[in-house]
Order: structure tokens, then sequence, then C-alpha cells
């Protein structure tokens, strides 16, 4: 992981973010709908989060919701279409959605400008001028994409914190989670071998990091994973937790602004509630690469515990992995179009 964090922070620390700046901060009053799947649905909900902090309205969608917007709404919005390679049909399909509803304000960020990258050459095709690429050359991702995760969220935690040094994340933390019972007794990694079910608990920053863990830990078959904020899991999904204290674990992203409430909710969970606990010092953009870092150091060490290659996960269903992304479903979106009354 290291090899792969540096290197990608070295090309993010280089990279001309100047054009996708200034089409993300011009007329900061329209809506951003930003949109990506797989490893990039995690991007597009920073994105998200970040043009709000900002004082904007930005939402994230996977490119199938996309197409329940309407014309008119698409048409007075940003559409940003996030993809490391631009090849699979559902970028390929928002890319014509976008166009066709709002070609001046739909851009699209890619990581590969090679020939198989055809929603750019769609963009291109269109005379867009808001095709950005940083071409990463020193970074592959396997079956779970973790270093196309920590691109855009360094990329856009230079945008919109133009002072941050995303170079200094290039060293892991020394101890970058904790892993304890919630009465305080340590515990090591393999006291989670029989954990089945992750509860995500975030508040700020960590909102995208918990989609990206949750999509790592449902992707390599590690466990079920849950994502709520803070809040919403005091409005009952703690039963969940009363029920499998053997086989089930909490993992709280911490910032400065959710250190009350975390400290809140574990005064009423029994003392025997195992948890992980994900902290970072910062109240701004970083705050969310900082923990998609110590997440995924996370994720990596209980992969190896449990011998499990992220790379390559097991598949004894033998389910074709090629079938998936190549199920047909833009005719059905044609056919009825968007959500209309």
């Amino acid at each position: 992981m290291k090899e792969i964090l540096e290197a990608i922070l070295e090309q993010i620390a280089e990279a001309d973010i100047t054009p996708i700046r200034n089409f993300l901060f011009e007329n900061p009053c329209e809506p951003l709908v930003a949109t990506g799947s797989g490893g990039a649905e995690a991007a597009a909900d920073l994105l998200a989060l970040l043009y709000g902090a900002r004082g904007g309205v930005g939402t994230a969608v996977s490119p199938m919701t996309l197409n329940s917007f309407s014309d008119s709404a698409l048409s007075t919005s940003k559409i940003l279409l996030i993809s490391k390679g631009g090849h699979n049909k559902d970028i390929i399909f928002a890319t014509r959605r976008g166009l066709k509803a709002n070609p001046e304000k739909t851009a699209g960020i890619f990581l590969y400008e090679g020939e198989r990258n055809e929603a750019r050459k769609i963009l291109l095709k269109a005379k867009s001028k808001n095709s950005f690429c940083i071409p990463l050359t020193q970074s592959t991702d396997g079956f779970v994409a973790i270093g196309t995760t920590f691109a855009y969220f360094a990329l856009f935690a230079r945008i919109f914190q133009p002072k941050v040094n995303v170079l200094k994340y290039k060293n892991i933390p020394r101890n970058p989670y904790t892993i304890c019972l919630n009465d305080g007794t340590p515990l090591k990694i393999e006291d989670l071998k029989k954990v089945n079910s992750y509860l995500i608990l975030h508040g700020s920053w960590g909102r995208p990091v918990a989609d990206s863990l949750e999509g790592k830990l449902v992707e390599s078959s590690l466990a079920t994973a849950s994502v709520f904020d803070f809040r919403n899991y005091c409005h009952g999904r703690f039963i969940f937790t009363s029920n499998h204290l053997e086989d089930s674990a909490i993992v709280m992203l911490i910032s400065p602004r959710e250190k009350k409430i975390a400290q809140n909710i574990r005064k009423f969970l029994p003392k025997t509630a195992k948890l992980i606990l994900i902290e970072t010092e910062h109240d701004s953009p970083e705050a969310s690469l900082d923990q998609l870092i110590r997440s995924t150091v996370f994720f990596e060490d209980i992969c190896k515990e449990n011998g499990v290659n992220h790379k390559s996960p097991a598949n004894p269903g033998k389910i074709d992995k090629r079938r998936p992304m190549s199920i047909p479903f833009t005719e059905e979106l044609k056919k009825y179009g968007p959500l209309t009354l």
C-alpha cells in the first residue's frame, strides 16, 4: 500500500488542477450533480460534500439514478462524471445523458486518457471544454479499488484546501486505528475474525470514507457492512449491535466534530461491543483523505488476517466477473425516461 500511496500522491501533487477548480468554483450557486460507479462512487460523494461545504448544493448519485433527474433539473446544474478509465457502460451512458441535457455544464474527471476511454472521446467529439484528465502512470487497481480512491481524495483535497500538502500523507500513520471493547480493553486484529457484520458510523468528513470502506468490505467478501451517521444509528440501528455482540463490530469515523457524540453513544453500548476507532485531528477537506488512508490500513490488515486477497477475491459461486458489468440497462432507461409526475 505504501508504494502505491507514494506514487499516487507524487503525481497528484504535481497535477494542474486549475481547470477543474475553475469549473467547480464558477457560478457556485448552481447545483452540482456528481456521478460515479464502483470505486468512483465514494469520490463523487466526497465531491458533493466539499461543494456543499463551500456554500453550494451538491449531490452524488449513481449513473442509473442520474437518469431519474429531469432534463430541466440537469439543465440548471453542473454535471460532473468521475471515472478512472471512462470505459464502463454506466459512465458512458451518464456522459451521453449529461451532454443531451446540458452540454455546456457537463464535465468529466478521468485518470486515464488512452484509447479505451470512451466517455472522454464522447466529450471531445462534442467539443466539450470540460474533459479533464490527470493520467496516473504509476498505479493499478485490483478488483477492489484502492489506488483510484486515494487519487481522487487527494485531488479534491488540493482543489478545496489549496494550502494542503498531500505529500505528507506518504507516510502511513504509526497508529492508524484503535481496536478495543467498549470498556477500553485493547483488542488485536485477530480478535475480529468472527466478525460478519460491520456498522460504519460517520459524521461530517467521514461520510465518503464510510462509503468507501463499505464497498471494500463487501467487494472483498470479508463481511456485510452498513453505513449510518452517528445520529441515525441512535434511531433503532443499535438493536442489531445488541443482538450481535459476538459477530459484529462498530467502526467509528471520528473528526473533532464527532468526538462528543461518539463518546455519548459509547455510554449506552454494552461493555463487550467491539469498536474500531478511526480518528483524525483535522476539520478540513484533508480529514477525508486522512481517514481514507487509516481505514484502508485497517481493511488491508483485516484482509491479511483472514487470508483474503482483495486484488482477486475468492469467487466460489463461479460468477463470471465480466457478466455483471455487461448487463444491459440503457434501453430500459431510454424507454421509461426520467421520473415524472
